[in-house]
């Protein structure tokens, strides 16, 4: 009778890609799952704190600002001085898979040198309840109302704007 040892040792062997894996002696493998190391690696993750914004150029016949919320595109058009006011036209893209019934923007108007002139909230979307031929459908596009701020005229502007307020249905 012969007497064998099945104690014999398995090998490891690393693969060309880094992985590796043990080789028994039954014919058999399997991975060799990578040490893991007792101390975790924290991440931190930059928080962005400025609020959109851009210079107002008068009459530049350019879009002035584009503010995206819940798949809905606001872009607010070339800015025009009228009548002591300055006059912010809006368009609003849809791309959300609800309809939209409110848009709120927060508007800041401020100098060159960073002094605030004016501050307002608007509206510009609004639907008329339980009227769901009123709503903002999903993949639409519509004019938001134009936002108007009396401020003394200038060249320039510096523009801060936020959504407030959306709501969907």
């Amino acid at each position: 009778m012969f007497s064998t040892s099945s104690a014999i040792a398995s090998q490891v062997v690393e693969l060309t890609d880094g992985r590796k894996v043990q080789l028994n002696d039954d014919f058999t493998w399997q991975y060799v799952q990578p040490e893991r190391s007792n101390h975790t690696v924290q991440v931190a993750v930059p928080v962005i704190s400025s609020q959109p914004g851009a210079t107002l150029l008068l009459d530049s016949g350019k879009p002035s600002l584009q503010l995206s919320d819940s798949g809905v595109d606001i872009v607010i058009g070339s800015a025009s001085y009228q009548d002591g006011k300055v006059v912010l036209p809006t368009a609003i893209t849809n791309q959300s898979s609800l309809s939209v019934i409110n848009i709120q923007l927060k508007i800041e108007l401020l100098d060159s040198q960073g002094k605030k002139l004016a501050e307002q909230e608007t509206t510009i979307w609004q639907s008329i309840k339980r009227m769901a031929e009123t709503y903002l459908r999903p993949k639409s596009v519509a004019e938001g109302k134009v936002i108007e701020i009396e401020v003394p005229k200038a060249d320039s502007y510096q523009l801060i704007a936020t959504v407030s307020n959306l709501e969907t249905r």
